[in-house]
């Protein structure tokens, strides 16, 4: 339909109409009909209009299994798109890349997976050499290593795949833990969606040092700094040691990050792991932290943490390859308890190939990720195959394979879970 001829439609029919195209990706496509339709889809009414269609005509049931055992149907209203990812690096040849695991129908299928490769965001000048070191909703943060002694970042949206350079951060040591958080772009709980078009977002970096200190030094930038890197201090309540390796996650409006409280002089042996959590958006010099206790038996052996139902969830593998999957039952005591304890040989694989190898060798793949809906699941990377591993059937099936020239993937501390919003989120503008 052309723009310039007469419409015999009522002007207030076209929202009804275009709200029911299927995603976001259509609506930017028909923005390019006419400057009229452009502005309907850009306007905030339209954007809610479309969100809230989404979330009244889906629903998905959540299987979920809480401390006692019981299974309770946790109904969620959700968004048609709300689909879950997990980011990941990989080595291609000689390259990195970012690639996305792509889950389909979270709940019902979790063996349902698409995997595609990240846009190495080389276009218009920027550097190829980038690396994911954060992410929260569907925003991810690159870094390119330290150049002239100044720290280069980027934000980039995982849907639209829109990047943006951020300010460059002088730095004269290596980067510690990176991170990003955001508030939700929208929000849908009492069943109106409210677009929150001033949400903020902060990038933190804490620099790697090697002592064991009371106080972090760190850099944080956000849109109301003007462009400007802020430096603070974290403030922490016990000397602990830093674990450069772990990047900062966040849960709420806290970002956490992963250190060891030195209680032996020699090794990580007789000390104590502890998650480190601070909210970056008090806008103070000296930003006050809070220490949450890891189990005993861990110290630097977790492998990565989940959120569930606002709940936190650790994996660790010991070296006789047994998972655990543990949940922190209180946040104010630091309680966690053990969920799964597994051998490597207590799998059950579906496939000859998998149980093959799987007796040869008990310690085989690297575990990616949680399943981002249920958190009995878990999935594991061996040699090029994407295995699902259910900790509850102990069951084991190869759901994906890596595309064809890829090694292998980096450490599971480089894996970062996302979430795709119906409505993808704005690029916060930092200048």
């Amino acid at each position: 339909m052309q723009c310039s001829q007469k419409s015999t439609l009522p002007v207030q029919c076209f929202p009804k109409i275009l709200c029911r195209l299927p995603t976001h990706k259509t609506v930017v496509t028909c923005k390019a009909v006419c400057k009229h339709w452009a502005a309907l889809l850009s306007h905030p009414f339209f954007i809610t209009r479309f969100i809230a269609y989404k979330f009244d005509n889906h629903t998905t049931i959540y299987p979920y299994k809480n401390g006692l055992s019981k299974y309770d149907e946790v109904k969620m209203k959700m968004m048609n798109d709300r689909k879950f990812g997990l980011v990941t690096r990989m080595i291609c040849g000689n390259t990195r890349k970012g690639l996305m695991i792509h889950f389909n129908d979270p709940v019902h299928n979790p063996n349902k997976l698409s995997l595609y490769s990240l846009p190495r965001l080389s276009n218009g000048g920027l550097p190829r050499n980038l690396t994911i070191v954060g992410s929260c909703s569907d925003l991810l943060l690159y870094c390119r290593d330290i150049y002239n002694d100044k720290l280069k970042l980027y934000i980039s949206n995982a849907q639209t795949r829109h990047w943006l350079a951020l300010p460059s951060l002088p730095l004269n040591n290596r980067a510690g833990p990176i991170g990003l958080i955001c508030d939700p772009y929208y929000s849908s709980h009492t069943g109106n969606v409210t677009l929150n078009e001033a949400y903020q977002a902060c990038i933190v970096v804490i620099p790697y040092t090697v002592k064991d200190v009371t106080e972090f030094p760190a850099h944080l930038l956000s849109p109301n700094a003007g462009g400007v890197w802020r430096s603070v201090l974290l403030s922490l309540p016990l000397r602990c040691h830093l674990l450069s390796f772990r990047g900062l996650f966040c849960i709420g409006r806290k970002l956490y990050f992963h250190c060891v409280e030195k209680l032996s002089p020699v090794g990580l042996y007789g000390n104590v792991g502890r998650l480190i959590s601070f909210d970056p958006f008090v806008d103070n010099d000296v930003i006050k932290c809070s220490s949450l206790p890891l189990p005993l038996e861990l110290v630097s052996s977790v492998s990565f943490f989940g959120v569930f139902h606002e709940r936190l969830y650790m994996c660790d593998r010991d070296d006789d390859g047994r998972y655990r999957i543990w949940v922190l039952e209180d946040y104010e005591s630091g309680q966690w308890s053990l969920r799964h304890s597994i051998m490597g040989s207590d799998w059950i694989p579906r496939d000859r190939c998998l149980a093959k190898l799987v007796n040869q060798n008990p310690l085989f793949g690297d575990a990616i990720g949680f399943h981002p809906a249920i958190p009995d699941v878990i999935y594991v990377l061996c040699d090029r195959w994407i295995v699902l591993c259910n900790l509850s059937t102990r069951k084991m099936e190869v759901v994906s394979q890596l595309p064809k020239g890829c090694k292998g993937m980096f450490p599971v501390s480089y894996s970062f879970q996302i979430t795709l919003p119906v409505w993808p989120t704005p690029l916060p503008t930092f200048v």
